[in-house]
């Protein structure tokens, strides 16, 4: 028998004590639900939008930013603890949902060539082939 996790309000301690925190939902698809990605702290609602863009959507179809402060958090757990588990793993967070590199430039060193390389370019393995 799976046993009822006990959550309480009381999970929502202090965010911030150095301004207004607002709470980041993206959505990649318009099929897609909303999902809550992080928090970013700001002074408006605007500047939030442009930080939690920067941060979190760089391919998200929509993105809702909410008042911290107006979200209540039930959790077994407290944010204190959610940020040991965090800290613990030092894999790069290689798993991570958006990339941090463009798909059509990875891996592409003529980017400013538009992806082509110079007429002059040759192969190394070209060029002994030619002496």
């Amino acid at each position: 028998m799976v046993e009822k996790t006990d959550r309480s309000e009381g999970a929502n301690g202090p965010r911030s004590a150095d301004g207004r925190r607002f709470e980041v939902f993206v959505r990649e698809a318009e099929s897609d639900p909303l999902r809550h990605v992080g928090t970013v702290a700001a002074p408006t609602p605007d500047a939030a939008h442009e930080e939690a863009s920067k941060l979190f959507a760089w391919y998200a179809r929509d993105v809702w930013v909410c008042p911290a402060a107006e979200v209540s958090r039930f959790s077994a757990g407290s944010l204190a603890d959610d940020g040991a588990e965090a800290g613990e793993s030092d894999d790069g967070d290689g798993d991570a949902d958006e990339p941090r590199v463009y798909e059509e430039t990875e891996g592409t060193p003529t980017v400013s060539c538009g992806g082509a390389p110079p007429a002059d370019a040759v192969d190394a393995d070209d060029a002994g082939d030619q002496r």
